[in-house]
């Protein structure tokens, strides 16, 4: 299997080279689109009926048609359509920048097919604009952040959990709401997110529950003892507060933590972690570099215990033919979580994904998955805004404040802004038989922890 930065033609391969930001028309002036006169149903409501005018503010949303291509890679728009512009922040360069190619690949590939059928209600095309580089550093997601803003009517991804909260106050005077390339529990409420993240899937916090559970009722071995290794402050923090609230829960003893911030992180503090204080399993929300450099150092030492990954701590390059740890991680003791079901899936989702990225790479990676589906919930925040009449940036930001969207299948139905967590999750295996290299062994699981737990408190962490 090749690994994610080898995969696919040349125009996805360039996305990880993009590191300045563009698009949009230099039109200033908001224009007014006259169509059929109807009586128009305040976006405060549950139900959203056609308008009759949609207010566009020429930038970011233009009546000019999308263009053809963005850095080579073609948008399928329609030339009879205007455009809707959405900025893009990813990381290129710093400790997911493999993950950049497909993660943004997918999404662009996403809008391809929905232009394709008709846009936005047969009105308008999207485009993606040259995606910006945050090297996964909050200050430079900011400065991303500042150079796209006056040009985008949203995000098609802001991608990390701390990185997308320290940009959050900026994202509210200018009303962008965002698509999160982040599972923190946080999202789920406006509390916190200001009502401007569309998030997607089930939450770290969830999966970390549900992966003690899982492995506890369905493992042959026992689970007694537990270590947790992630980022403080990181997306880890959230996987590791589920993971401790169903070891609480489920009697379970937590010998250790190793969790610093991301800047202090050592790999071999966390293999002498497990060396010296062995336990039963193990639950990692680290990036993939330190997922198997852990766990293969550890491996050396004839350490393997379970292994729980959160979904962003495994890659498909870990089974890779030539692979220096690939037995390890084909040899049952290690499991990923995940909001959605691997590539392979049998959902209407899944098969249009599929149907497009065919004739782009032959990646299967989770990353292709995470950028696809990351894309459903904005395209319908997107479509309640147009019959609510106003795709400027505030009428896109009241459009996702209530509006029920959904994802062909690969996720359940989700009402934006309902304080609530999703929790139903999928439990994945490492698998070199299948292209995506894992298999779901747990599909829509949500074990007795997340059921239990009472998510109107907020966010876990």
């Amino acid at each position: 299997m090749k690994s994610l930065r080898k995969q696919g033609i040349i125009i996805f391969v360039m996305l990880a080279m993009v590191l300045t930001a563009c698009g949009g028309s230099d039109t200033a002036d908001e224009i007014t689109e006259t169509t059929a006169a109807e009586v128009v149903e305040s976006l405060d409501s549950p139900a959203v009926t056609t308008a009759r005018a949609v207010n566009i503010d020429g930038v970011s949303v233009t009546d000019e048609p999308c263009p053809e291509a963005v850095g080579g890679v073609p948008t399928g728009a329609n030339p009879a359509q205007g455009c809707i512009y959405l900025g893009l922040l990813n990381d290129y360069t710093g400790p997911f920048a493999a993950a950049g190619p497909a993660l943004e690949g997918s999404q662009r590939a996403f809008w391809l097919a929905q232009n394709m059928s008709g846009g936005i209600g047969g009105q308008y095309s999207v485009s993606i604009i040259d995606g910006f580089d945050t090297s996964y550093n909050p200050a430079k997601h900011l400065e991303g952040f500042n150079l796209q803003k006056d040009k985008v009517a949203a995000f098609a991804m802001s991608l990390g959990t701390v990185q997308t909260l320290f940009i959050l106050d900026e994202m509210d005077k200018a009303n962008l709401v965002a698509a999160p390339m982040s599972w923190y529990s946080g999202w789920s409420y406006k509390s916190v997110d200001k009502g401007l993240v569309v998030e997607f899937g089930s939450t770290y916090c969830a999966d970390g529950m549900n992966a003690v559970d899982w492995g506890l009722d369905n493992l042959p071995a026992p689970i007694n003892t537990v270590g947790i290794i992630a980022y403080q402050g990181d997306y880890g923090f959230d996987y590791a507060a589920g993971v401790k609230e169903a070891a609480k829960q489920r009697g379970l003893t937590v010998a250790w933590e190793y969790i610093p911030s991301i800047t202090e992180f050592d790999v071999a503090a966390a293999v002498g972690l497990m060396a010296q204080q062995p336990v039963d399993a193990v639950y990692m929300a680290t990036a993939p570099g330190q997922t198997s450099q852990i766990s293969g150092g550890a491996a050396q030492l004839g350490i393997i215990p379970f292994t729980f990954m959160a979904s962003p701590a495994y890659n498909e390059a870990f089974i890779a033919e030539g692979s220096p740890i690939r037995e390890l991680f084909l040899s049952g003791a290690f499991y990923s979580m995940a909001w959605v079901e691997s590539f392979e899936a049998n959902t209407p989702g899944h098969e249009a994904m599929r149907a497009t990225w065919a004739n782009f790479s032959d990646s299967a990676s989770a990353y292709v998955v995470a950028g696809w589906s990351s894309q459903y919930h904005l395209r319908g925040v997107l479509e309640a805004a147009l019959k609510g009449g106003d795709l400027t940036p505030a009428g896109i930001r009241r459009a996702a404040a209530n509006v029920t969207v959904e994802s062909d299948g690969m996720m359940a139905s989700r009402e934006l802004g309902q304080n609530r967590a999703d929790i139903e999750g999928t439990v994945n295996k490492p698998d070199a038989s299948v292209a995506s290299g894992s298999s779901s062994v747990a599909v829509r699981y949500a074990g007795p922890t997340a059921k239990a737990y009472d998510w109107e408190q907020g966010p876990c962490s």
